[in-house]
This record gives C-alpha cells, sequence and structure tokens, in this order.
C-alpha cells in the first residue's frame, strides 16, 4: 500500500532501470540479510538518488560511489565503530553484524545518516544528525516512512522545514 502511495507522493522524470534484473540475492548474500522489500521496490522504481534534491537513497547497484550501499556500508560501519569505541555511552546500538544492528540507506545533504536498526523481526528507521548529535526513530518501513514524510503526517526534526515540497520529486543519478 505504501509504495503505491510513494507513486502517487514522489514524481520522476523517467522511469529509472538502475535496480531491475539485478541480481538482489548476490548482494543479501554478500551482507548475510534480507533486505526490506519495499526498499528493494523503492530502488527497482526509482534506482539510486535524491527526494527533493536532499535525502539521498542507496543503491547496492548504483555507479556513483557516494551512493552505492555497498561502499557505503563498509566506510560509515569504520566511522560508527570509531566513535562506538571512543564514546560508548553515546552510541548504544551495535552496527549490522549479519544478524541485528543498523545498516546505513541513505544520507541527506546535511550529512545526517539514515539507518534501519534491525532487531529480531523488525526494522525501524533511524535518523542520525550529522556528528551524531541527535537521533531520531520511527516505528515504520522505509516507503511509509517517506510516504508519512512527504505527506506531512510526521517530521523529523532534523531535517530543514523546506525540504518537504507541494510537488515532491526523485532525481535518479544513474
Amino acid at each position: 500500500m505504501s509504495i503505491e502511495l510513494l507513486k502517487i507522493l514522489l514524481k520522476t522524470e523517467k522511469e529509472q532501470l538502475n535496480g531491475r534484473n539485478k541480481n538482489w540475492n548476490e548482494v543479501e548474500d554478500k551482507f548475510n540479510i534480507v533486505f526490506p522489500d519495499d526498499y528493494k521496490q523503492i530502488i527497482d522504481m526509482y534506482g539510486s538518488g535524491a527526494v527533493n534534491h536532499f535525502l539521498w537513497i542507496y543503491s547496492p547497484f548504483s555507479s556513483n560511489t557516494n551512493l552505492n550501499l555497498m561502499n557505503k556500508f563498509y566506510e560509515l560501519k569504520i566511522s560508527y565503530e570509531y566513535m562506538k569505541n571512543n564514546f560508548p555511552e553515546k552510541f548504544p546500538l551495535e552496527f549490522y553484524n549479519g544478524k541485528r544492528g543498523i545498516f546505513p540507506w541513505g544520507i541527506t545533504d546535511n550529512g545526517d545518516e539514515l539507518y534501519w536498526n534491525f532487531t529480531d523481526n523488525t526494522a525501524e528507521i533511524l535518523i542520525y544528525e550529522s556528528r551524531y548529535s541527535n537521533m531520531q526513530k520511527y516505528d515504520e518501513d522505509l516507503s511509509g516512512f517517506l510516504v508519512n514524510l512527504l505527506s506531512k503526517k510526521i517530521s523529523c526534526d532534523i531535517f530543514p522545514d523546506d525540504f518537504i515540497v507541494n510537488d515532491n520529486y526523485f532525481i535518479s543519478i544513474d
């Protein structure tokens, strides 16, 4: 249901082929993860790129190293674990270990990092403000989070007020 609403709320100029006909199983095996179905549908629909030129969604199939999920996973893991080792009280969550933990799915122009927090059977959305100064949680899947954010049913104090526009759009990089 959320995917259908997302198609209505988030326009794109052209159909993207970035994630289509790609081997999701190969990527999932590499990380020992099963990505949420709605994330795979979003990548299949839009490819990698940005919502309103602000919220960038990583794709494991992106040729852009700044948006390639595989590259960003390892880069962000090193940074997060360094911070966790030095400031354990501020970083109580573990990075994804093949079963549970935080796993990146995007970033903003302001440097805010966007994660899933995989627990036993769920994956909540986490938004870390740049430099990890603040964090907000959302008990939703990715498509539900985007739909509710774009329709202003929820807000994120970390994001600027002018991020959501009347005609929300997705710009693809690949």
